[in-house]
């Protein structure tokens, strides 16, 4: 588990698996996950992409802050750098699969045909869908794991993940294709956001980016997101905030250098602002509740 000056650990494939193949690329059973699984605290990020399929189970998986409902047949998505738990009332039964970009670079392809689909898009997307076409999605993933467990050849894997994500995406436009048509300059806004936030705060930045009017972009974020596109920002900047006070083991200052805060006192008064408590009394109550 990497680990660099109380930062939240970045936790890889090739840090998880004792297997040579698995390093970068992993397709397995969820049945098989060991009992200590059930209640999972995660608290690191990623730097692969998974999809957790439950043909059966019962519980809540907790994705940056936000709980969602684990029942039959649903499916997840991580991105790399997302922050995740989850807590079983029911054994659970699926498949996990598991991705690092590098995999896909070893087979001539390039890390960012992974965030094409939809559901891996640095813009906010669904993080979780109902499946409807169960047939041939599981028969896939069956073939899958099978073909892993028996240490086939990489380019086989690739091309039976390839077969399951396109099977997903199908699943995943007729959820989400209408809205996100219907809200693409929002989208595209909160993709920008995910790139600039960092070091871009401020709405005219963004607007510019787009080609739009400030009163433009916010008129957009009132009508689909029912807040302004600084409340956006703001947002985006709170959840690296949450992630960082109860994650890590960084103090107050070094979150502020981390999030470009100019110092401990602006910060203290930026984070009260928005949340109504103090950076130290957020950490306190978050950490008491995992």
């Amino acid at each position: 588990m990497s680990k660099s000056a109380g930062k939240v650990p970045l936790i890889h494939l090739s840090e998880i698996s004792e297997n040579v193949q698995d390093k970068i690329f992993y397709a397995g059973r969820l049945e098989d996950l060991p009992p200590s699984f059930s209640e999972y605290d995660s608290s690191h990020r990623h730097s692969y992409f998974a999809v957790f399929y439950f043909s059966e189970g019962k519980g809540t998986h907790k994705i940056d802050f936000q709980n969602f409902e684990i029942e039959k047949n649903s499916i997840f998505f991580l991105k790399p750098g997302q922050v995740h738990s989850w807590k079983f009332d029911k054994k659970p039964k699926g498949f996990a699969l598991k991705i690092s970009p590098e995999f896909y670079l070893e087979q001539n392809e390039k890390n960012s045909e992974l965030r094409n689909y939809p559901f891996f898009g640095y813009e906010p997307g669904l993080s979780r869908i109902l499946l409807k076409n169960l047939s041939k999605l599981k028969s896939d993933f069956i073939r899958l794991v099978t073909e892993f467990e028996e240490g086939s050849e990489p380019k086989i894997l690739f091309l039976l993940s390839q077969l399951i994500l396109l099977q997903i995406k199908k699943e995943y436009d007729t959820s989400s294709e209408l809205f996100i048509k219907k809200n693409r300059p929002v989208f595209e806004f909160q993709s920008l956001l995910e790139k600039h936030f960092l070091k871009e705060r401020g709405t005219s930045f963004y607007s510019r980016r787009l080609g739009l009017a400030p009163n433009t972009l916010n008129r957009l974020c009132q009508n689909i997101l029912g807040k302004s596109a600084k409340s956006v920002i703001h947002d985006r900047v709170l959840l690296e905030c949450k992630r960082l006070l109860i994650h890590s083991d960084l103090n107050i200052t070094q979150i502020c250098f981390e999030l470009g805060f100019m110092d401990n006192a602006y910060f203290s008064r930026y984070f009260k602002k928005q949340t109504g408590v103090t950076p130290e009394q957020f950490r306190e109550s978050g950490r008491k509740a995992q």
